[in-house]
């Protein structure tokens, strides 16, 4: 196990280059702020992990993060930040992605998911409930197709590859304040699960008395 486990800051580094670039073809501000980059993850874990966070980053600069004016009007300053963390908690290695952007847009996902049929217009959803319909299969809230959305690949990709590794995913947005994406990993792939099983009292492996 120790031998599997590497620190993610090569994977972290990786993702400075995916904000520039999202930036560049979204015409905004953005940096990328990064924390935790010794934490140690098994080594499959970061290999799989690349392009659903790829996914994360690129879907925070182009949805999460205003344009520099829509900032400004705001009060906020005109470089969105994107924070990009790790650290162990309870056994497990749990991977945010956060924007300080405009928080989801509740209303716009409700009404694009009684529009492609996923709910029906009387639902009544929690906000919890309606953030998870981000995770429907190519659920999308862009009007128009570019290089980085509208394309039929949506957060399920990301829910399906975390679930893969034996992980979950969540959402929280603050509106007006920006949203997050945690990522709950086991440290190890290493690990197997395992039943110990007994009968009357006694494991499996014993003899009965004759």
């Amino acid at each position: 196990m120790a031998i599997r486990a590497q620190p993610v800051k090569p994977l972290f580094q990786r993702m400075s280059r995916i904000v520039r670039e999202a930036a560049e073809a979204t015409g905004k501000q953005a940096r990328l702020v990064t924390s935790g980059e010794a934490t140690e993850v098994d080594k499959t874990v970061i290999e799989r992990l690349a392009d659903p966070l790829t996914h994360m980053i690129r879907n925070a600069a182009d949805h999460g993060l205003e344009s520099r004016d829509e900032r400004l009007a705001a009060g906020k300053d005109p470089e969105g930040t994107i924070r990009l963390s790790a650290a162990h908690r309870s056994g497990s290695v749990v991977i945010t992605v956060r924007d300080d952007g405009a928080g989801l847009n509740r209303a716009r996902i409700r009404e694009k998911a009684v529009t492609k049929g996923l709910i029906t217009a009387e639902a009544e959803l929690s906000d919890t409930e309606i953030d998870n319909l981000l995770f429907m299969p190519g659920f999308s809230t862009a009007e128009t197709v570019s290089n980085l959305s509208g394309r039929g690949v949506g957060l399920d990709v990301v829910k399906n590859a975390v679930a893969a590794l034996g992980g979950r995913v969540s959402i929280a947005s603050t509106p007006g304040e920006g949203t997050e994406f945690i990522i709950a990993l086991p440290l190890t792939l290493a690990v197997m699960d395992g039943m110990v099983i007994s009968v009357a009292g006694r494991p499996w492996w014993c003899r009965s008395p004759r």
